[in-house]
Formats: C-alpha cells, structure tokens, sequence
C-alpha cells in the first residue's frame, strides 16, 4: 500500500473511533444524571443505571 492511502486510512479510523467514543460516553451521561432518582427512572430506560462511583467517573469527562 503507498503511505497516503495508509495515513488516510489511519485518519478514518481514527475519525470514526472517536465519534463512537462520543456517542457512547452521550449515552452513559444521561442515566448518570438521572441518578438522584434511579430507583424511578431505571425501570423507564430499561437498563441498570451505573454505580456512584462510575458516574463521578463519567461526568468528569468533559463535552462540549
């Protein structure tokens, strides 16, 4: 493979890793808001919400 085609491919990917990063870091803020009312709204989403110390870790994570 010539270098171009292989530092094109490598931006892609990296492109695309962290766009999925994102998405699923969007997805484990909002339970982890929600956490002061988890016994309520765990059932509403239909998964666990994470543990304390998981969304201190989450929330941390800065977005923009």
């Amino acid at each position: 493979m010539k270098p171009g085609v292989k530092r094109g491919l490598l931006v892609a990917a990296l492109l695309l890793g962290s766009f999925q990063l994102g998405r699923l870091s969007e997805r484990a803020v909002l339970p982890c808001r929600l956490r002061p009312l988890a016994g309520l709204v765990a059932p509403l989403l239909g998964r666990e919400i994470p543990s304390r110390e998981v969304c201190d870790l989450i929330l941390r994570i800065p977005h923009l």
